[in-house]
């Protein structure tokens, strides 16, 4: 009986409007409470966390000096004036090994390691981190940071902050937003019963005018009853029934105009795809999805799948037999960033690979709506033939200078052993002639000997064993061989040793080779005395003796102020057998090169006539280096 008599009053625009407006104003108000409250919920827990961090970080400063110290009066004195501040339960520092150096609220635990989880946490931790726990019977938020001293832990700092204040302060917070919530509701719900009757009332009035149009007594017209909203609503029926005729019209003529733009739309399509059957690059479009679109003829040749059998297929699918060019289109639709001309190999329907060159990018459409990816490759099968004929030519031309180098070179030594030969037979009896044949042949056999193993040396594959290795005591190993030399020739070395240049990884006597071959040279291009300048930094500063870069790699440079070198020669100077040199093979420099190369690095030269020379070696380091490997290493 009681449901029956709401119902007809529910029914009623003021009563809808009523409940509607209080349905509306407390789920909002409720929702505004919850994320107000969340919001202060969550200032007041940052508060707190950024309160302990900086009170943890703050304690780690001042403590690292007498952590270094061994200073642990200092340390109790932190820790105790770290402990009076309000909410804090505990300070304590820990040494290196995890143990407790300094205790707020257990001095007898100094020496001792926690063993809890959270103190094992805190006692390892490389960053900053905050953990939960209880001490003193409260709540507690630990704040662990550690003490690092270039990049070395020497111990940590922890400092229990208690949650009873801030546990507080959230109750406190919610009873006010309570409250202030439901005086928004009761004063709300006011305001909407009384602005309910004010719209009901003329709304009546406007709802039996509507009626009477919905009938289709279109010469009906609404009087505005008021001047508000409901009057401007009024005169829009007005306005509504007055356009009906002329929308009519209005509407065909669209209809007309969008039949027109079909046709040409058709036309369109035709015309782009006549353009992509003629094209002899190969054309895919997947969609958003990664679904296969469109497939020109080109495509259907080099994939051996026709358009109308993968249409509407997932790319990955069509494709398994090529996964590069599935992965690319997929990735291009991932990342919406196009890719240009990248190398995959295409298999085809069949079984047949053939090499493409493949490019993808977004497809857009009108206003830069994204649509999917386009895809185009092309047939490199012709192109490789000729890079393959190509490198056949330079492999062959290498071997005929190569030929050319080692005939030149053994040439010399074999005339003089033929010239012996031929007058062995009738002059060995001279003494004379046995003397000079015993002082040339062996040697000129030790000079084809040598030409033969630096060959072998430049061909094989040379065994390395590599270990940490100090580049400055390799470098005053190789000035300790030339020591006379140097000072018969009256040059002087300039040392260069960057400090912080770290060991790299490297075969001690592989590398030894390379740098006495460069200190060689560099002491055959100054007969008359000079400088000879050895360098070792890292490689990205545009000179060694400039700042430290965060590179991960350390270059070596030998520079003489010596002839130089012609630069028509430049490109050639680690060719084998190419020199300029009396008596030279020619070998050490490429023998060097192989030797550099073998160790990941590379190495270049940079000279000019009568400026000296500059030979730049650049290696990698040994994994996870030190950054300091000390004073011993700044020589000189």
């Amino acid at each position: 009986m009681a449901g029956a008599m709401i119902r007809p009053r529910l029914r009623t625009l003021r009563a809808r409007l009523l409940w509607g407006a209080v349905l509306v104003i407390t789920p909002t108000m409720t929702g505004v409470f919850l994320l107000v409250e969340r919001h202060q919920r969550a200032a007041i827990v940052e508060e707190m966390e950024r309160r302990g961090d900086v009170m943890a970080r703050s304690l780690a400063a001042v403590s690292q000096g007498p952590l270094l110290l061994y200073n642990f009066t200092a340390l109790e004195q932190n820790v105790a004036r770290a402990a009076g501040e309000p909410d804090v339960v505990y300070a304590i520092v820990l040494d290196a090994e995890g143990k407790v150096a300094a205790h707020s609220r257990s001095p007898d635990r100094v020496g001792h390691v926690l063993k809890s989880k959270v103190d094992l946490e805190a006692a390892h931790t490389m960053v900053p981190v905050m953990q939960e726990t209880s001490a003193a019977r409260q709540s507690v938020l630990d704040f662990a940071v550690p003490i690092l001293v270039t990049g070395q832990k020497w111990g940590t700092v922890r400092v229990g902050v208690s949650k009873k204040r801030m546990q507080a302060e959230i109750v406190r917070t919610r009873s006010e937003l309570a409250a202030l919530t439901l005086v928004m509701l009761l004063f709300g719900g006011v305001s909407a019963a009384f602005i309910a009757r004010r719209i009901s009332r003329p709304v009546q009035q406007l709802a039996e005018g509507a009626a009477a149009i919905a009938r289709g007594e279109l010469n009906q017209r609404i009087e505005p009853p008021t001047d508000d909203e409901i009057g401007r609503l009024a005169a829009a029926f007005n306005h509504m029934v007055a356009e009906l005729a002329q929308q009519r019209v209005a509407l065909e003529d669209a209809n007309t105009e969008l039949r027109r733009g079909f046709e040409q739309l058709a036309d369109l399509k035709t015309y782009t795809d006549n353009i992509l059957a003629s094209l002899t690059t190969g054309i895919v479009t997947v969609d958003l999805d990664g679904r296969v679109v469109t497939l020109n003829p080109a495509a259907e040749l080099m994939t051996g799948f026709f358009a109308g059998e993968v249409r509407g297929r997932y790319c990955t699918e069509v494709f398994a037999h090529t996964p590069d060019l599935a992965e690319l289109l997929m990735e291009t639709l991932a990342s919406r960033v196009p890719v240009p001309g990248v190398t995959v190999t295409l298999r085809r329907r069949n079984g047949r690979a053939m090499p493409v060159e493949l490019s993808a990018a977004p497809l857009r459409g009108g206003e830069g709506k994204e649509l999917g990816v386009i895809g185009v490759f092309r047939d490199l099968t012709r192109v490789r033939q000729l890079e393959d004929r190509l490198r056949r030519s330079d492999r062959l031309a290498a071997i005929g200078e190569l030929a050319a180098g080692l005939a030149h070179e053994i040439k010399n030594p074999l005339t003089s052993l033929l010239t012996f030969s031929r007058h062995l037979s009738r002059r060995f009896e001279d003494p004379e002639f046995r003397q000079k044949f015993l002082s040339v042949v062996p040697r000129e056999l030790e000079r084809i000997n040598s030409i033969v193993e630096g060959l072998l040396e430049l061909a094989r594959p040379a065994p390395l064993t590599f270990k940490p290795l100090r580049l400055p005591a390799l470098l005053e190993r190789v000035l300790e061989l030339y020591g006379d030399r140097l000072e018969a020739q009256s040059v002087r070395v300039a040392r260069d040793w960057r400090r912080e240049v770290p060991v790299v990884w490297a075969d001690q006597e592989a590398l030894y080779r390379a740098l006495v071959n460069l200190v060689t040279n560099a002491l055959d291009a100054m007969p008359r005395g000079g400088t000879l300048s050895l360098r070792v930094g890292w490689s990205e500063a545009e000179t060694l003796g400039g700042p430290r870069p965060g590179g991960r790699r350390v270059a070596i440079e030998v520079e003489d102020s010596g002839v130089g070198i012609d630069p028509a020669h430049l490109d050639r100077v680690f060719n084998p057998f190419f020199s300029n040199k009396e008596g030279g093979t020619g070998l050490g420099l490429a023998l060097t090169q192989k030797i550099v190369e073998d160790h990941g690095g590379a190495i270049d030269v940079r000279s000019a006539p009568g400026a000296g020379a500059l030979f730049r070696i650049v290696l990698p380091l040994m994994p996870d280096a030190p950054l300091d490997v000390g004073h011993d290493d700044r020589l000189g």
